[in-house]
């Protein structure tokens, strides 16, 4: 079998596992995303983001959805929570740490990790860059790579041109 069927196997055996979990259903996604909607937001890269996820190595796509909280304490990672698609009817929701660091005026880096099962891919990094509009990132393990790209979604996109530079 192709190194590509195998993977695409995989990666729906995985959605299926996905599926059946508690951890990976949406409704508390769901909800987590309307609340994050009307919280202020002191720290530029939190909050709601929306966009689409694309594998480098297969094609597979999807929408994607983050919401970004800030870290517990100072100097820690923030906490992103990422809702995805796929194939147009699966879906499934996985939190991570990124650590995010000023890299210019209104921009930041971040960088960070997520362990997945073996069969899932195993350890997925990232790295990206955020602004208080867009977020652009790449992931990579061991079955798959891609990209993220999000934006705010529309509301807030407004909101942000009217508030002032963050720090």
């Amino acid at each position: 079998m192709s190194p590509l069927i195998l993977t695409s196997i995989r990666l729906l055996f995985a959605a299926l596992i996905g599926l059946s979990l508690p951890s990976c259903t949406s409704p508390g996604f769901q909800r987590a995303w309307k609340q994050a909607a009307t919280l202020p937001q002191s720290d530029p890269v939190c909050g709601q983001w929306l966009g689409i996820w694309q594998s480098q190595a297969n094609q597979h796509h999807g929408n994607l959805r983050c919401i970004v909280t800030p870290p517990k304490s100072p100097g820690q990672p923030h906490q992103f929570h990422y809702h995805a698609t796929w194939m147009r009817f699966l879906s499934g929701a996985y939190r991570a740490q990124h650590s995010v660091t000023p890299s210019g005026q209104s921009t930041w880096t971040l960088a960070g990790q997520h362990q997945m099962p073996s069969w899932a891919g195993g350890l997925y990094t990232y790295q990206g860059q955020l602004s208080p509009s867009n977020f652009n990132a790449t992931y990579k393990c061991a079955l798959d790579h891609g990209t993220f790209t999000l934006s705010r979604p529309l509301p807030h996109n407004k909101k942000l041109a009217k508030s002032p530079p963050a720090p």
